[in-house]
Order: C-alpha cells, then structure tokens, then sequence
C-alpha cells in the first residue's frame, strides 16, 4: 500500500506530542491515525505497533529538532561555561513557551516518556533511556574542556556532569508537576554553586566567571 508524501513525519510528530501531553498508555493507535490526519492503513504501512513507532518517534525528536538545537548550543566558538549558561537561559525559554503554547508545561520528553514506559515498554524506555544519555554526553565533553581549560576545578568532570544532569531532570519534574517554568530557572543557581563559580547564570557574552 502507498502512502502520500510526508505520512510517516506526520504519524512521528503526532505520536511524539501525544505521548509527550497525554502519556504513552493514554493514546492509541487510532488516535494517533486521526492526530496525523492519515488512515490507519497508512500506519501500518510503516509501523508494526504502538511501540514501534514510540521508539521511531524518539529517534526523529532527535535528529530533527533535539541535536540541531544542543549543537547550537554547544558551539564551539562559545567558552564551555557559556555553552553551560546559554543551555540554562534555552531551557527556561522552552519552559515558559511550553505554558504558553499549550496551557502547561511539559518537561523533558525523555523523561517523561521512559519514566512512564520503563516497566509496561521496555524497547521504548531503552529508547528513551539513550536519548538522555546523548544528552549528557554534551554536559560531559563541556566540562571536560572546561577543566581543561581552568574555568573550573572539580574531582571529576563526569561525575559532575552526571550530578548537573540529574538536577536539570529533577528540576524539570517539578516543573511539570507544578507547572511552573520557574522551576526551571532555579537550576542555574544550584548548577552555579556545584561548579564554585559565580555569575553563571547571567551574562551570555564571553565570561565574567570567577570562581568562588
């Protein structure tokens, strides 16, 4: 069976939103299909399942708009601590649009999705699970060049970059949960305090860090 032009992105992005608002066991097959505005022949023209399509999904949120956006962020014409600092100010932004856009805010997709699937959905929380280990693949590599550079002085820069990581998704919870993009906002300052320097969360232009 053939399918229009463009079917299959519609059927990613629909499941990513519908999984994202509503949860993973909330949404169907058949409305999935109508979000998309695409028969349910045409799913299974591409997709033999729910959960297939999940994991598909999470891989095109990837590629299409997560990296895009952390590459830019994580430029290397920027010093380490301003790579930091810009994804800190993106992420309280994202926050805030989120409520806007759609009445609540809405976490880290990631997150969200393989806290939910990590029992009922294996494949898709293994899915959800290296999504956010790329994620802090590129909090690792910026503190490993930040300690190399002396911007910081910390034991371990993995380590560190797991304990940053671990705060932006905990902060990112209680964002959803209150719905409340401050919440977010309130990670720069704990971020500021594990790495001992100061004005981190401020300025983006090349630093005026100093350590504490």
């Amino acid at each position: 069976m053939s399918s229009a032009p463009g079917t299959k992105e519609r059927l990613l992005d629909a499941m990513i939103e519908a999984m994202w608002e509503r949860g993973y066991s909330a949404i169907s097959v058949d409305s999935v299909c109508e979000k998309a505005g695409v028969h349910k022949g045409s799913f299974y023209h591409f997709f033999r399942s729910k959960s297939e399509l999940a994991c598909h999904a999470l891989d095109h949120l990837w590629t299409s708009r997560t990296q895009p956006r952390m590459d830019e962020l994580f430029s290397p014409t920027k010093s380490p601590l301003c790579r930091l600092a810009a994804l800190m100010k993106n992420w309280h932004e994202n926050a805030t649009e989120s409520l806007i856009s759609n009445g609540r805010v809405l976490g880290c997709p990631y997150l969200t999705i393989g806290s939910e699937t990590s029992n009922a959905e294996p494949e898709v929380a293994s899915k959800a699970r290296d999504m956010l280990n790329r994620f802090q693949r590129y909090l690792e590599s910026c503190l490993l060049e930040a300690k190399a550079r002396g911007e910081v002085v910390v034991d371990d820069p993995l380590e560190t970059a797991a304990s940053i990581f671990a705060m932006m998704e905990g902060y990112a919870a209680q964002s959803r949960i209150h719905n409340d993009p401050e919440r977010v906002r309130h990670c720069a300052a704990s971020v500021e305090r594990l790495l001992g320097v100061r004005g981190f969360a401020g300025s983006l232009a090349e630093p005026e860090f100093t350590s504490n």
